[in-house]
């Protein structure tokens, strides 16, 4: 690690003193040069590989600044969360309602769960992505994607929480992506079979963190994987 320092003074930060969202973005920084410092992409010259680097770097530092420009949005996730909180709670009339309200939340546009996603330390790696969820709001298996979005609510998860969000591809045309270069565009993944498995790994569990810690593993498994590799791993989880 190379050091900086200024008027005498370290201002690089070991990893342990980062947050969890300056490691995400130093671990990115770090993909994107090493991506582009390969010379085995005959399509680009020494110096194009350069620009694209720069590019990259420059984006991920705009990440960094319009994240700590935001204020007061981790109150704002916090009191997001604590309203789905409320259908673990009370009577059953109340934790009704509280489902009931969550059931009819919009998932579209995604602005919502990248705003939630940013709020927990989680960096947009470039303007080619987008927020995915992980659980759909509809989805193609209207039944089964209904019965797994419930399933989160009743635990007191709403669907646009961030551990049901993972950053993908917005556009195939854009993989292979130098963050993720095993994934592809996300609309790629919308299909009978990740919903039917991905189904089957959340709603065995009735836990709040062992969901959303199975939330995540899928997540990363997206980004890892194209999409038929993806579900064999997801029926593995």
């Amino acid at each position: 690690m190379e050091l900086e320092y200024h008027n005498g003074i370290r201002i690089t930060k070991f990893r342990h003193e980062m947050t969890s969202l300056e490691a995400a973005i130093q671990n990115y920084e770090a993909m994107a040069k090493e991506h582009y410092a390969k010379e085995n992409d005959q399509t680009l010259t020494e110096q194009q590989r350069k620009v694209e680097c720069d590019k990259a770097l420059k984006c991920l530092q705009q990440e960094r600044t319009y994240i700590n420009t935001l204020t007061d949005v981790q109150a704002q996730l916090e009191a997001y969360r604590n309203r789905g909180l409320q259908a673990t709670k009370g009577s059953l009339a109340e934790r009704a309602s509280a489902i009931s309200t969550m059931s009819n939340e919009k998932h579209h546009p995604t602005q919502v769960l990248e705003k939630h996603m940013r709020a927990e330390g989680i960096p947009k790696p470039s303007p080619q992505h987008t927020a995915h969820h992980i659980v759909p709001g509809k989805g193609k298996l209207k039944v089964v994607t209904t019965n797994t979005r419930m399933h989160l609510h009743r635990h007191g998860i709403r669907i646009n929480d961030p551990a049901n969000g993972v950053f993908l591809v917005c556009k195939d045309k854009d993989t292979p992506h130098w963050s993720m270069p095993n994934s592809r565009g996300h609309l790629k993944y919308h299909t009978h079979e990740y919903e039917q498995w991905m189904a089957q790994r959340v709603q065995r569990l009735n836990n709040i963190d062992m969901i959303k810690t199975q939330l995540q593993v899928i997540g990363r498994i997206l980004q890892d994987n194209e999409p038929k590799t993806a579900v064999q791993a997801i029926k593995n989880v």
